[in-house]
């Protein structure tokens, strides 16, 4: 998992100690670490808003802490590429460094605090992890409405996705009404944006397709409910992008094993 630092603290019986928090994404607790767990780094090498990798844990009462924290040097990353000019590209960048750079350039999604913008990245996210028959539906008078729908072989999904922690009270309604969509019509009907800016209707046939609902979130993988042979699911972006990441490292990844994947993701 990648987030920053949100509260250092020095140890007042031990000046060569420290303790702190890591932001947590998903808006539940924070992360507590202590300086066993960032390599022993000084303090004077860390500070407020530093990047971090790190694995996350979970204690009774919702308690959390980090372990093997490591810092993300974004120099270095810069020092070999301006993704702002494509000049400045290394000429002798190797496979695994590009790899690297990919997994962290999608990973940044989990940084992101914006609504639409986190609804937009989470679309281009599904299409880089090899969804073809991917819709984004038009987002004006979609109140109400799922964010977009999404077939592979035989899964259809209807997929909505929030920022929210807290979301399975008010999007109970919701929910409900993306299942009824699914189950009990031969086709979907949707508007999609176009290139050009118009929208476009588009019919999908439903007919002997395994159905699910996606709540995408910052949070953990969980299932929500299998009602009416529709499995709800909570997905988290987290999953998503090791899904992508098992996809680069996997030369023999095809849309059977990404099936698999999403069918058995928070099973």
């Amino acid at each position: 998992m990648i987030s920053q630092i949100k509260h250092l603290c020095p140890d007042k019986n031990n000046e060569d100690n420290y303790y702190g928090f890591i932001k947590a994404l998903d808006e539940k607790n924070d992360y507590y670490f202590a300086k066993k767990d960032i390599n022993n780094l000084p303090i004077e090498e860390l500070k407020i808003g530093t990047k971090v990798s790190f694995t996350a844990n979970e204690k009774d009462a919702g308690k959390r802490y980090a372990t093997d924290i490591k810092l993300i040097d974004e120099r270095k990353i810069k020092e070999n590429i301006d993704v702002s000019d494509a000049n400045s590209f290394p000429d002798k960048m190797d496979a695994k460094t590009y790899q690297a750079l990919l997994i962290h350039s999608v990973r940044q999604i989990e940084n992101i605090t914006d609504p639409i913008a986190f609804e937009d990245s989470v679309f281009n996210l599904l299409k880089i992890i090899g969804l073809n028959k991917i819709f984004q539906f038009d987002r004006e008078n979609q109140a109400g409405k799922a964010d977009g729908f999404f077939i592979i072989e035989n899964l259809a999904v209807m997929y909505d996705c929030t920022l929210k922690s807290d979301y399975e009270a008010f999007k109970e309604e919701q929910i409900e009404n993306y299942i009824n969509q699914l189950n009990h019509k031969a086709h979907l009907t949707f508007n999609t944006k176009k290139m050009d800016g118009p929208t476009t209707p588009k019919t999908i046939p439903l007919t002997g397709k395994s159905k699910q609902v996606w709540i995408i979130t910052k949070g953990e993988s969980k299932e929500i409910s299998d009602y009416d042979n529709v499995k709800v699911k909570e997905i988290s972006i987290h999953d998503l992008c090791k899904i992508f990441q098992k996809r680069l490292h996997d030369i023999t990844y095809d849309n059977e094993k990404l099936m698999n994947d999403f069918i058995f993701i928070a099973k």
